[in-house]
């Protein structure tokens, strides 16, 4: 399968499997993936994603060996033939960016294109340091893809937003963390312990906490002052609601390590 996709112990973990390839997307790769996330969106029992790629690298972008079966189309049948696959991508990075649980990105190898649009959507991105990333459609006479075109002057800034897409040079894992566009940089050996003990740390904390705290976080962005003031009161209100805030509050008083049961209320 070119996409393994897995539920076990709160975790919805989605791999991508065409190692030979450096995990290359295809079309039917990222519907697939848009099914799952669909699908595991509403379940309470998943506390996180985490999405990472088979073999030495997470994924080098789009397969544009796939491209070459349409290039005796004309310009104006390419221009419908593309944009309609741009589009059904579109879905994807929609869904990716409102799941509720928190989305862990683990990124080994290369790092290409709309692989891009994977790490900038995740909530936490840990690289190996051999990692190398390049928003590469430039090469290939194209326009980026993956939503990376809104995430990354959000992250990165305007200017290095428009140095990493027109000029498509190489960077390497500590300039990616100097940008924010990771979180962590681990030896190559130590990223799976790294990633195992944040899923971890995600997995037994109060899921409706979690959830609101990443949603209320997503909205500041859009919201103004007033705004993000009243959903932040409506949010602790349900917080309060659930008997993780009681087992919360009275481990605090008790000096004690809470014991979240993780229910949603």
């Amino acid at each position: 399968m070119d996409l393994q996709t897995e539920i076990a112990d709160g975790v919805a973990r989605i791999t991508f499997n065409r190692p030979a390839a450096r995990n290359a997307a295809t079309g039917p790769m990222l519907q697939e993936m848009h099914r799952f996330l669909a699908d595991v969106a509403p379940m309470p029992d998943v506390r996180c994603v985490l999405i990472s790629g088979s073999g030495d690298h997470f994924m080098a972008g789009g397969d544009v060996r796939g491209f070459d079966e349409k290039l005796n189309l004309d310009g104006a049948e390419r221009e419908i033939e593309f944009g309609r696959r741009a589009r059904a991508g579109a879905a994807l990075f929609m869904q990716l960016a409102r799941m509720p649980q928190p989305v862990v990105v683990k990124v080994r190898g290369a790092a290409a294109g709309i692989a891009l649009g994977f790490i900038s959507a995740s909530d936490f991105a840990l690289c190996a340091s051999s990692s190398v990333f390049v928003l590469a459609q430039v090469g290939i006479g194209a326009s980026p893809d993956g939503a990376t075109t809104w995430w990354l002057p959000r992250i990165v800034g305007a200017r290095r937003a428009k140095e990493i897409a027109l000029l498509g040079q190489r960077f390497g894992a500590t300039e990616a963390l100097q940008m924010e566009l990771v979180n962590q940089v681990l030896p190559d050996a130590g990223l799976d312990a790294a990633v195992d003990a944040l899923i971890g740390r995600l997995v037994s904390a109060p899921a409706e906490s979690v959830r609101r705290t990443k949603r209320l976080l997503d909205l500041s962005l859009q919201n103004n002052l007033e705004s993000q003031l009243e959903l932040e009161a409506q949010s602790f209100g349900a917080c309060a609601a659930t008997e993780d805030f009681v087992e919360g509050v009275r481990a605090f008083i008790g000096k004690r390590p809470a014991k979240f049961n993780q229910t949603t209320g």
